[in-house]
This record gives structure tokens, C-alpha cells and sequence, in this order.
């Protein structure tokens, strides 16, 4: 008698279950209310000017004498800084790795033997005053601190812009739920939902926001050919876009 009052409570706690999830995914399959409503995308997009751009460098070092090789690689790397000071570049916008030390070999008649020992270290730096570029690119070049030295154009407070430009999507979403409702007779209320998903399409099981930044130039230099302080550099525009999704209820 226990066991079946025991299996009837199970059975009726596993419907329940079911029939809960089976309610959340309907809800969630079909998120719109209702009552009369409006569904808009709004979309904006701007355009700024990078203010920022990174310098990204490896000092690299090989040496049968693993000591030889972690001194050059430390010397070089204050030599990078001391340089980096002469622009005013602060300490917090330079970042440097620790020391990657890896033996490399060679076989030679079916047996590895030790070539060297490779010492790297990476130097990120933060340059915020775009017109010190041509200069400084200069002196890392003549200082022979890398071989090669790539930079990227960014922005230094983007999290700033992605706000506007999301707000500016905002207010377009609001302008079109009003246009479509005005051609109907009706007037927008109250927004219902909001979000930066499409959540009426398949992507919603890999819900990723609709922002882009784009523009963001970045290039690859090599340090021996590289030697003109006039060097012509114009940093351009890069743009940026958002999207969001809205429901308004119509009254």
C-alpha cells in the first residue's frame, strides 16, 4: 500500500514538472504579449574618430646561454620603457608578460640536440595622443627593441560610445513603433519589452548582442624598414553600430 501511495506522489510530481517546463518554453517560444502591440527593430549607427592606438611588440632572444638570453631581453625591455616614459606614456598603459622560455632543438645524426634557448617576452602600450605616432614609431624602430611591431587603432573609452549609439537605437525603435501604429489609427504606449536579441528568430538559442565596432586598422610593421618620422599616418573613422528590440503595447 506504501509503495503505490509513494509511486503515485512520484507520478504526479513528474507531470507537474512537465508540465511546468512545457509552460516556460511556450512562454518563451512565444514572447509577445496578448493585447494589441507593436514589434520594431531599431537600429542606429556613428561615426568616431580613433583616439587610442595599441602597440603590440615581442622581444625575442635565442642563446645557447639561457642567462645571455634573459639579459638581452630584460635590457631591451627598459630600454622600451625608458622609451615610452620621453612620451609621457603612463606606467598603467604599459603591460608587459612575464619571460616564455622555451629550448629549442635540432637532430643531428638521429639524436636532439640543444640549439638554443628562445627567451621572449610581449610589451603592450597605450599610445592616447595620436600625434606622437609618427615620432615614437621612429624611436622604436632606431632602438632595435623588436623586429617587428604591430599596432591597432581602437578607442580608449568605447564602452562610452556603445551607450549612445545604443541609446540612439532606442529612439529609433520609438520613432518607427510610432509610425506604424500612426498608420493604423493607434498611438504607442508603453514598451512591453526590450531587448538586444532577436528573440523571434532561430539565433535565440545563441543570444549574442547585435554591436559592432568596425574600422579598427591594424597592421604588421616591420622595424628594419621602417625609419621616417615624417611618416604619413591618418587615423580615419571607425564606426560603430547597434541594434535593439522592442515591443510597445498600442492604446
Amino acid at each position: 500500500m506504501k509503495y503505490n501511495v509513494m509511486k503515485n506522489r512520484i507520478l504526479k510530481n513528474t507531470i507537474a514538472a512537465t508540465l511546468l517546463g512545457f509552460s516556460s518554453l511556450c512562454v518563451w517560444a512565444t514572447p509577445l504579449p496578448a493585447q494589441p502591440h507593436v514589434y520594431v527593430e531599431g537600429s542606429a549607427e556613428i561615426e568616431v574618430e580613433p583616439d587610442m592606438m595599441t602597440f603590440t611588440l615581442s622581444i625575442q632572444t635565442v642563446d645557447i646561454d639561457l642567462a645571455k638570453a634573459k639579459a638581452d631581453v630584460d635590457a631591451r625591455s627598459r630600454l622600451l620603457i625608458e622609451a615610452c616614459k620621453k612620451f609621457g606614456i603612463k606606467t598603467e598603459d604599459i603591460a608587459t608578460t612575464a619571460l616564455n622560455v622555451r629550448p629549442e632543438y635540432e637532430y643531428k645524426e638521429n639524436q636532439r640536440v640543444l640549439t638554443g634557448n628562445n627567451v621572449s617576452r610581449q610589451v603592450d602600450i597605450k599610445l592616447r595622443d595620436l600625434k606622437k605616432y609618427p615620432e615614437m614609431m621612429k624611436t622604436l624602430v632606431d632602438a632595435k627593441i623588436s623586429e617587428t611591431i604591430n599596432t591597432n587603432l581602437t578607442l580608449s573609452d568605447k564602452k562610452a560610445v556603445e551607450e549612445k549609439v545604443q541609446t540612439a537605437a532606442m529612439d529609433d525603435a520609438k520613432a518607427r513603433a510610432g509610425r506604424l501604429a500612426k498608420s493604423q489609427g493607434k498611438a504607442v504606449g508603453d514598451p512591453w519589452s526590450i531587448s538586444e536579441f532577436n528573440n523571434r528568430g532561430n539565433e535565440r538559442w545563441e543570444l549574442t548582442p547585435n554591436r559592432q565596432l568596425m574600422g579598427s586598422a591594424a597592421k604588421e610593421v616591420s622595424a628594419m624598414r621602417v625609419g621616417d618620422s615624417a611618416e604619413p599616418f591618418e587615423p580615419g573613422v571607425m564606426k560603430i553600430s547597434a541594434q535593439v528590440y522592442v515591443v510597445y503595447l498600442l492604446k
